[in-house]
């Protein structure tokens, strides 16, 4: 968060850290050490909803983790890691506009969305920019709280090129979470 002061014209900023639920941080990291990525770069990174226990408003602030894997070391997946952590992102309500921004989008709707080659985007919009041409996966993440579903996050993975399409990862994905969450 970037403040001015008109007076002393300064900048502060914020930097947000979070901890994540320990069972969820270690679902995570064994769903992004088990991933076969077909020898093919891509990153993994998880972007957590932190929500002010003290607001009535519904939704939460995504921040980047530490979570992160990339399969190659790809230069090009780290610097767009690299602009999504210095980014400030909103609060994502439920009539917040997201634009492009498939993460925002997929924690306001709670429903996995991709970018392919074949899905066109308003390239004005500032994240469609910070993405190119990579492709992304993006998957909400939940854990049991009392009786409802809460959100924890959202699973973001990215390719340095638009796959054809995504559901082999998804399915991936979505089988080592379930495998995973409920192993002994």
């Amino acid at each position: 968060m970037e403040a001015m002061n008109s007076d002393n014209h300064f900048n502060i900023v914020l930097v947000i850290v979070c901890q994540l639920v320990p069972a969820i941080e270690s679902v995570l990291r064994e769903v992004f050490g088990k991933f076969n990525f077909h020898e093919e770069p891509g990153l993994f990174q998880f972007w957590a909803c932190r929500t002010d226990p003290d607001s009535e408003e519904i939704g939460c602030n995504l921040v980047l983790t530490h979570l992160t894997c990339n399969s190659t070391q790809d230069l090009g997946l780290e610097d767009y890691r690299k602009r999504c952590l210095e980014k400030q992102y909103p609060f994502i309500g439920i009539e917040t506009s997201v634009g492009n921004w498939l993460a925002g989008r997929a924690a306001q709707t709670g429903i996995a969305d991709h970018m392919t080659k074949h899905y066109v985007v308003d390239q004005d919009d500032q994240h469609s920019t910070d993405v190119g041409v990579r492709g992304q996966l993006v998957l909400p993440v939940f854990f049991d709280e009392d009786v409802e579903n809460k959100l924890a996050g959202v699973i973001e993975y990215v390719t340095p090129a638009r796959k054809e399409s995504y559901v082999e990862d998804f399915e991936q994905i979505q089988n080592l979470l379930k495998k995973v969450s409920y192993s002994p």
